[in-house]
C-alpha cells in the first residue's frame, strides 16, 4: 500500500509542476534558512562544551559594591587562587589565567610571528582538556620558560620540524623551550590564543603583581570542583574570603559555571540577566517562523487546489477506500515534497556556508560525518511535511462523494477562513521582521550619531613594543619632521579600550558613605591635541613640568568636575589612595570603552614615554598612504626586530557595533527570504484565484471593464488581508522591539513612521506580487476563455 501511495503521490507532484515547484521551493528556502539559523545557534550553545568535565569547570566572578549599587565583572586578586584551592574541600584545581600583555612575537631562526598568548599556572591544562598531539598537560607548563603552541603555530615557526624542545625568542628577548603542541582551538571557545606561558613569566615582567594585595583584582581565576554539588558549598565559604584577607573589602567573590559565560555573560546589581542568549532565543523564534511560514504556503496552495482533487477523493471514497487511507495518501505526497525541498536546501547550505561565514565572520560548517546531525536534518523534512500536509490531508478526505460526484462541491468554502488567517499570520510576522531590521539600523546609527568626544579619524595607535619603548621620542620627532603626523602621545592602553578604574578617589567635601567608581587613564604629552579631546579648562601635561613627570598632578574629565561640585577645580587637591595630586586641567568627557553605556568621571595622570601605545594624529596636507608609509618606514629604523603594526583608530571603534551589525544583517537576510516565501505562496494563490475567475474576467472585459478595474477587482482581497496582517503585527512589534532596545542605556524610542515604513514596504511587495498575476489575467484574451461557453 505504502508502494502505492508513493507512486500516486509522484504522479500527481508530476503532473502539477507549476503547483509543485511553488511549494517545492517555498519548502526549500523555508528549510535551508532554518537549518542555516540552527547552525548558528548550536554554534553558540555548544561554546565551550568541547571540554571534559565543563559541567565542573567555573570562573570566580567579583561582586563589588559601590555608587548604589553592586559591580560584577570576573578579575580576582592574585592570591585568590590559592585562597580557593587551601579553603575548600571540594575544589580539585584553581588557576590564574591573564591574557592582556600576552601578546608577543616569537622568532625562530630567521622567522618572526606576532601572535596571541595566555599566562596560565601549571594545572590550566589539567582542567582544560585541550588535545595534546606533541607534550603531556601535566608537566608543560611546569618549566618557568616552557611555551605551548597550537599545531598550526607549530607548522609557521617549524615546518615539518619536530617542534618539542625547541628554543623560540619571545619579543626578541626571553628564550622559550617549546614543550607542548595541541590541536588548533575551535572558534567557539572562550580562551583564544596561539600559545601559552607559565605564570611565573607574567609576574617576572610585572614586578607588582608579586606584591599585589587583595584590592587588585587583575587576574581570571578558573576552578574545578569535583562535582556540580559542591558549588554552594564553595560559595559559602568564598562569600567572606576577601574580607578574611583584606578587613573592610567587602567585595564577594562567587563561582559561575564557565559553560555559561559566553550566553549569559550579563549581570545587573550582582545578579546575571542573561545576556547574548536573548539573541540566540530571537534566532530560534525566527527559524521557527520562517518554516512556519513555509509550512503555510503549503497549506494555502494544497487548499486553494482542493477543487481539482475533490473528484479524485469522491471516486475512491465510492469504491471503498477509507478516510486513513486517503490522509495516508495526501500526508506521503507532502512528505516526499518535502524531502525533495530538504535536498535541495541542504545543497542551498552548503552552496551559502562560504558566503555566510564570510558576512558574520564565524566558522560554520554542516557536520558530515555525524550521522545524528543528518538524522536531524532528515526529521525536520519530515515533520515539516507532516505538519505542511496535515491539514490539507483532513480537509480533502473529509469531501462526500455524493456531493463531490454530483458536482455540488464548488472550491473549499470552508477552508476560506483559514486560508485567510494562514495569510494574514505570514504578512504579519513579515512586518515584524521589517520593522526590526529598520530599528536595528537605526539604533546603530543613533549610537554612531552620538559624539565620542574625540576625533577617530586620522587618529592611528602602535603597540610600544621592543626597542620602541626607549626610541618613543626619537620615533615621534622622526614622523614631526617628516610631516607625516602633527601631534603624537603616549597612553597607557588603546582609547578604544577600557579597563582600568579604581574606587580610591576621594576629594574635598566627598561624604563618607559615597563609593564612586573611576576609570584611570594614563596620557603622555599633547594629549587633548593628539586625540582630538576638548580641553575645557586648565593646561595639559608637560615633560618640561616636574611635577607631571613626578606624577603629582592629575586632569579630570568633566564629568569628575560635577561630581566633586569644587568652586575652583584647577589648582585643588584630590587624593588617589594616600597620594596627593593636583588638578591641572578639565576635558570634555569621550567614550573610552562601550558606547552603549554612560561616561564614568575619569582621571589621567602622566605617561610619560613609558605607556602601552603610541597615538598619531596624522597630517592631513599628504595623503593616508604616504603618511602610513612614513611611520612605516620609521618603525623599521628604530624597531627593526618587530613587523610593523599600526591601526586605524576608526576602525577600531567600528568592531565596538561589531554585534549589531551582525545581527542586523541576519535579520536582513532572513527576514527578506520570509518575504521571498510568503510572496512564493502569494504568488500562487493569486494564480489560482486568476484561473478560477477566468471566465468571469471575459464577461467583465466583453462589458468594458479595463485592465485597472480587473486587476483592482483581483487584488484587493488579497490586500486586505496583508492590511489585517499589519495590524495585528504592530502590538506584537512594539511590546518585543521595545524590550530589546531596554537592553541599551542610549537607545532610540520606536516611532509610528518606522512601523508606517515597514507597512508600506510590507504592502508594496504584496501588491507587486499579486498584481503580475492580476494583469496577465486582465490582458488575455477573452475569446480564449468564453470559447466554450
Amino acid at each position: 500500500m505504502f508502494k502505492n501511495y508513493l507512486k500516486i503521490a509522484w504522479r500527481s507532484i508530476v503532473k502539477h509542476k507549476g503547483f509543485s515547484f511553488l511549494n517545492a521551493g517555498g519548502l526549500a528556502l523555508g528549510i535551508a534558512s532554518c537549518l542555516l539559523l540552527i547552525l548558528y545557534v548550536f554554534y553558540h550553545l555548544n561554546y565551550d562544551w568541547h571540554f571534559k568535565n565543563i559541567e565542573n569547570i567555573y570562573l570566580v566572578e567579583n561582586n563589588q559594591p559601590g555608587d548604589g549599587k553592586t559591580y560584577t565583572f570576573a578579575a580576582t586578586p592574585g592570591q585568590a587562587a590559592a585562597a580557593i584551592k587551601a579553603e575548600i574541600p571540594d575544589v580539585v584545581r584553581s588557576v590564574r589565567v591573564i591574557s592582556y600583555t600576552a601578546e608577543g612575537l616569537l622568532t625562530y631562526k630567521d622567522n618572526s610571528f606576532k601572535k596571541n598568548g595566555l599566562f596560565a599556572d601549571n594545572g590550566f591544562f589539567d582542567i582544560f582538556s585541550y588535545k595534546f598531539i606533541k607534550g603531556s598537560p601535566a608537566t608543560a607548563l611546569k618549566l618557568p620558560n616552557s611555551v605551548v603552541i597550537t599545531q598550526s603555530l607549530a607548522t609557521t615557526l617549524f615546518g615539518k620540524e619536530d617542534p618539542i624542545n625547541k628554543i623560540v625568542k619571545r619579543n626578541n628577548q626571553l628564550p622559550l623551550t617549546v614543550t607542548g603542541v595541541i590541536e588548533d582551538l575551535p572558534a567557539n571557545a572562550t580562551f583564544q590564543f596561539e600559545f601559552v606561558l607559565p605564570w611565573v613569566m607574567f609576574e617576572d615582567a610585572n614586578a607588582w603583581a608579586k606584591n599585589s594585595g587583595w584590592g587588585s583584582n587583575y587576574a581570571r581565576t578558573v576552578v574545578q570542583l569535583k562535582s556540580a554539588e559542591g558549588l554552594t558549598r564553595a560559595n559559602n565559604i568564598m562569600k567572606d574570603m576577601v574580607n578574611r584577607h583584606n578587613d573592610g573589602n567587602k567585595n564577594v567573590l562567587f563561582l559561575y559555571p564557565f559553560s555559561r559565560l559566553h550566553l549569559y555573560n550579563k549581570f545587573e546589581d550582582g545578579k546575571n540577566v542573561g545576556g547574548m542568549i536573548s539573541q540566540i532565543q530571537l534566532f530560534v523564534v525566527l527559524a521557527i517562523c520562517i518554516l512556519l511560514i513555509a509550512c503555510v504556503n503549503f497549506m494555502n496552495l494544497s487548499t486553494a487546489r482542493s477543487e481539482e482533487r475533490a473528484k479524485e477523493v469522491g471516486i475512491r471514497k465510492a469504491i471503498g477506500s477509507g478516510r486513513g487511507s486517503l490522509i495516508g495518501q495526501f500526508i506521503s505526497e507532502s512528505v516526499i515534497l518535502s524531502f525533495l525541498s530538504t535536498v535541495v536546501a541542504v545543497i542551498i547550505v552548503v552552496l551559502s556556508l562560504p558566503y555566510f561565514n564570510d558576512l558574520l565572520g564565524i566558522k560554520l560548517a554542516l557536520p558530515y560525518a555525524n550521522a545524528s546531525a543528518w538524522l536531524f536534518i532528515v526529521g525536520i523534512g519530515v515533520i515539516t511535511g507532516v505538519i505542511a500536509g496535515s491539514y490539507p490531508a483532513f480537509y480533502l478526505s473529509s469531501f462526500e462523494p455524493i456531493k463531490v460526484l454530483k458536482g455540488v462541491f464548488k472550491g473549499g468554502s470552508s477552508a476560506v477562513p483559514l486560508r485567510k488567517i494562514l495569510v494574514v499570520l505570514q504578512f504579519g510576522i513579515a512586518v515584524f521582521l521589517i520593522t526590526a531590521t529598520i530599528v536595528i539600523y537605526r539604533q546603530i546609527k543613533h549610537v554612531q550619531d552620538i559624539s565620542i568626544g574625540f576625533e577617530k579619524n586620522n587618529l592611528v595607535e602602535i603597540p610600544m613594543e621592543g626597542d620602541l619603548q626607549k626610541n618613543a621620542q626619537v620615533f615621534i620627532n622622526d614622523l614631526k619632521n617628516s610631516g607625516a603626523i602633527t601631534n603624537a602621545t603616549t597612553f597607557s592602553q588603546s582609547i578604544t579600550e577600557s579597563g582600568n578604574n579604581t574606587w580610591g578617589i576621594s576629594w574635598p567635601g566627598k561624604r563618607d558613605d559615597q563609593k564612586i567608581l573611576f576609570d584611570v587613564f594614563l596620557a603622555g604629552d599633547d594629549f587633548t591635541k593628539t586625540a582630538g579631546v576638548q580641553l575645557i579648562k586648565g593646561r595639559e601635561f608637560s615633560k618640561g613640568n616636574p611635577l607631571d613627570t613626578a606624577q603629582k598632578t592629575v586632569m579630570i574629565n568633566e564629568s569628575a568636575a560635577k561630581l566633586m561640585n569644587l568652586k575652583n577645580p584647577i589648582g585643588a587637591i584630590i587624593k588617589y589612595g594616600d597620594n596627593p595630586l593636583t588638578v591641572v586641567g578639565i576635558y570634555k568627557d569621550f567614550v573610552w570603552g562601550s558606547p552603549y553605556e554612560k561616561t564614568r568621571p575619569m582621571i589621567t595622570q602622566y605617561s610619560g614615554n613609558y605607556g602601552v601605545v603610541i597615538d598619531l594624529r596624522l597630517s592631513q596636507n599628504r595623503s593616508i598612504t604616504a603618511n602610513i608609509d612614513a611611520i612605516t618606514k620609521s618603525l623599521k629604523s628604530v624597531n627593526p626586530f618587530f613587523p610593523p603594526t599600526i591601526k586605524f583608530v576608526d576602525g577600531d571603534f567600528e568592531k565596538k557595533f561589531q554585534n549589531e551589525k551582525m545581527l542586523a544583517t541576519l535579520a536582513n537576510l532572513f527576514g527578506g527570504l520570509a518575504i521571498i516565501i510568503s510572496c512564493l505562496g502569494l504568488l500562487g494563490l493569486a494564480a489560482y484565484a486568476a484561473e478560477q475567475r477566468v471566465k468571469e474576467i471575459g464577461v467583465r472585459k466583453v462589458l468594458g471593464a479595463s485592465v485597472l478595474n480587473l486587476t483592482a477587482l483581483l487584488s484587493k482581497d488579497f490586500l486586505l488581508l496583508v492590511a489585517f496582517g499589519i495590524v495585528l503585527a504592530i502590538p506584537f512589534c512594539l511590546w518585543l522591539i521595545n524590550q530589546w532596545l531596554q537592553n541599551y542605556e542610549n537607545h532610540i524610542t520606536l516611532s509610528w513612521w518606522m512601523l508606517a515604513l515597514s507597512g508600506i514596504i510590507t504592502v508594496f511587495i504584496a501588491l507587486a506580487t499579486v498584481s503580475y498575476q492580476a494583469i496577465k489575467a486582465a490582458l488575455a484574451n477573452p475569446v480564449k476563455s468564453l470559447r466554450s461557453e
